[in-house]
């Protein structure tokens, strides 16, 4: 990006350019958030301000060519499917997270016990 131009100022390359990254995204199967992002970069930009410009201002010009690139079958079984596995790799890495916690805090409350069965029988003993 040309350090002369301000950031707030978008240009109508920088518009095609997130025009063509939006559409392109979402012809091969991957979200608009996807898509801001990789425009962010090539714009030297944030994803919110590729995201606000998007929804803002392009949108409802390219509405057509997005929901063409939305319609092909093969976009909604690799995006279907994408949403699937990558919902699975989270589950997965949550149930690992939290099978690993319960673990730690039944450790835990075994440790707790036995302090807690000693110092009773300390207490017992003394009061014998």
């Amino acid at each position: 990006m040309n350090g002369n131009t301000r950031k707030d100022r978008w240009t109508a390359e920088d518009d095609r350019i997130l025009a063509e990254t939006v559409i392109g995204s979402v012809r091969k199967g991957g979200t608009q958030l996807e898509a801001f992002e990789a425009a962010a970069e090539k714009l030297g930009r944030t994803k919110q301000a590729c995201g606000f410009r998007w929804n803002k201002n392009l949108r409802r010009y390219y509405e057509g060519e997005l929901e063409a690139a939305r319609k092909k079958p093969e976009h909604h079984l690799k995006s279907h499917l994408k949403q699937a596995m990558t919902g699975f790799d989270e589950l997965s890495e949550s149930y690992l997270a939290l099978k690993k916690e319960h673990e730690s805090l039944a450790r835990e409350h075994h440790r707790l016990l036995a302090w807690l069965s000693k110092g009773v029988s300390f207490i017992e003993k003394k009061e014998s």
